[in-house]
């Protein structure tokens, strides 16, 4: 079931470009003469995937029956996409990260362009990002859509951010703890608070909310939606661990700050206990030491724990696919969900991963 999702995808850019000047506007109305909001329009003008759009979009086509989107749709399409802005912002200001999507971030820009010290500059960073928070809110008070909907549309964004806080919180509970006190378990519940509920969960609920269907009957798409965001997360936690080591010693955050992962743990469980201290070692001074990151990359090389966590991505995809032939839904629906599943696989790659050739 190819779905039309290029037409939708047009759409979705038109209503966001005629958004976000409407915002530049009331902004530059209220703040005369300041650089910041043009360095917020730079922010949110960067070229992305537009995952979380293109899936709402796409669950909107799917129980919609094909329908072009409406302004509800467009609408949560992109307090979806400004909300991942704000998120990423935030990330960045607190992983001290220099690069997103192959360029400087928005507080390395904001501190050489206007000069400040480097605090400063994640301070403006952090308070651009609150204001595109109160700009993906104010996207689903929009005048023109159902009232019937704003409500439900509003609470859903509001529950996604609570569980998008708690799981950047409890990752943060686990920087400075030993990799080996840190379960597996307590790990993917950070990755579906983190990841799972914005980016597969509620573009999905949104998109077919929009299109009418009513809460009851949703539910269930978490079972389709949670293996998804697993692997999706996976996906990313992999792309910094299989860098060549000189791209590896500029963006191995996670490994750099800390972050507990998945494919860490297993390389941990996976090492002999010589190894394994070494691994503990070289995490705790790679920030700092140049030859621990070497070290560091040199372990994670040393085992099969990446390929064998690539086919484990791979295998939570297939078990999304899998759960599709006995939902609730209809055929035509079905096969929908199937395109979903097959395109989220096609896009998982990470933003600044190399491209193919």
């Amino acid at each position: 079931m190819p779905l039309p999702i290029s037409q939708a995808i047009e759409s979705y850019r038109s209503f966001a470009s005629n958004a976000n000047e409407a915002l530049f506007t009331r902004l530059r109305e209220r703040i005369s003469g300041s650089s910041l909001v043009e360095h917020l329009a730079t922010e949110i003008s960067l070229p992305g995937k537009l995952l979380r759009p293109s899936l709402t979009l796409a669950s909107f086509l799917v129980f919609s029956g094909g329908r072009p989107p409406n302004r509800e749709c467009l609408a949560a399409a992109h307090a979806l996409e400004i909300f991942h802005s704000f998120v990423l912002i935030h990330d960045d200001v607190i992983d001290g990260s220099e690069q997103r999507r192959n360029r400087p971030t928005l507080q390395r820009r904001i501190e050489k362009k206007l000069g400040v010290p480097r605090e400063t500059g994640g301070h403006l960073a952090i308070v651009l990002g609150d204001i595109l928070f109160g700009y993906a809110i104010d996207l689903l008070s929009d005048e023109e859509m159902n009232p019937d909907l704003i409500g439900a549309l509003q609470r859903h964004l509001a529950e996604v951010t609570e569980d998008t806080g708690l799981g950047e919180a409890r990752e943060l509970t686990f920087l400075h703890l030993p990799l080996g006190e840190v379960s597996r378990e307590q790990i993917e519940q950070v990755y579906y608070f983190k990841t799972t509920r914005y980016t597969i969960e509620a573009p999905l609920w949104l998109g077919a909310r929009a299109a009418g269907i009513p809460p009851e009957k949703l539910g269930d798409l978490a079972n389709f939606a949670r293996p998804i965001g697993l692997g999706f997360q996976l996906e990313n936690d992999l792309h910094e661990a299989a860098l060549p080591f000189e791209r590896f010693k500029n963006l191995a955050y996670d490994f750099q700050t800390g972050v507990k992962t998945l494919f860490l743990r297993q390389l941990y469980e996976d090492l002999d206990a010589e190894r394994k201290q070494g691994l503990v070692s070289a995490l705790a001074d790679c920030r700092t030491h140049p030859a621990a990151l070497k070290l560091l990359h040199d372990l994670i090389h040393s085992t099969d724990t990446l390929a064998r966590m690539k086919e484990k991505v791979d295998n939570c995809f297939s078990e999304a696919r899998n759960w599709i032939p006995a939902s609730r839904y209809s055929d035509e629906q079905k096969a929908g969900l199937q395109w979903i599943a097959d395109h989220i696989s096609s896009h998982r790659k990470h933003s600044e991963a190399a491209p193919q050739a």
